[in-house]
């Protein structure tokens, strides 16, 4: 990862301006077979759901297709005659406007402050990082396409403008879709690593960890997408799948 420096007076103000958004897209794959499951004990693999990809785009398995464009998604149903357009509005709301019948939706992710001090990844402190805390999340799945599930949960995350869409995030998006599940929950943690290049000098990396939860009570783990940036004076480098 290149280094940018920044200067060391405005690295307080930086960490109060940043937030992380979409990272980069799984590699692309073969087609799979595989079909979309239902079972609600069963998880879904990225395999199981993803029968194609491109560079801007994912083909699942229920036949739905995710398009990627410069600041929004376009997520079509089976049939290709259902469009919606996933927008991410601001850090807690993403609008969805279905390009067919003009109706539009707000989708709100709820916030809830975590009191305690859960645990931190002891991985992740051994590489140099510190632990700043972590957010409960959850959100209203109103769709029955993985394509539009996948883009507002990617939505949330950071939107597609600096990054395509994360694989773990198809897969988790599908989950929850085989569960017919109403919401989707999850806890973000944040970690902070500052490296010195002079005294006046350092290199600002934050990563975050997302953890998708199959409960309300952010119970029973389904999986994690992982990101990490850079930041300089003037704002944040791309954010990049860990």
């Amino acid at each position: 990862m290149k280094k940018l420096k920044i200067a060391n007076t405005i690295l307080a103000g930086v960490l109060l301006s940043t937030s992380i958004s979409i990272p980069a897209f799984a590699q692309d794959q073969e087609n799979s077979p595989s079909s979309l499951p239902v079972s609600q004990d069963q998880f879904v693999s990225f395999s199981d759901i993803v029968k194609s990809t491109t560079s801007n785009s994912v083909t699942f398995t229920d036949g739905s297709k995710l398009v990627q464009y410069d600041n929004y998604y376009i997520a079509t149903d089976s049939n290709g005659e259902e469009e919606i357009k996933i927008t991410k509005v601001d850090e807690n709301k993403v609008k969805t406007e279905n390009l067919q019948t003009g109706e539009v939706n707000y989708i709100i992710k709820e916030v809830e402050p975590i009191q305690e001090d859960l645990n931190s990844s002891q991985q992740v402190l051994a590489a140099g990082f510190v632990y700043k805390g972590a957010v409960k999340y959850s959100t209203e799945i109103i769709y029955t396409t993985a394509s539009a599930v996948a883009g507002v949960l990617a939505s949330f995350i950071g939107g597609p403008f600096t990054g395509k869409v994360l694989g773990v995030l198809v897969s988790v998006g599908g989950y929850y879709l085989s569960l017919h599940a109403p919401r989707a929950y999850w806890v973000t943690k944040t970690y902070h690593k500052e490296e010195r290049i002079t005294d006046a000098y350092a290199t600002l990396t934050i990563r975050q960890d997302h953890h998708y939860y199959k409960y309300h009570d952010h119970t029973s783990l389904i999986d994690t997408a992982s990101t990490i940036q850079v930041c300089m004076p003037y704002g944040c480098g791309p954010v990049e799948e860990y």
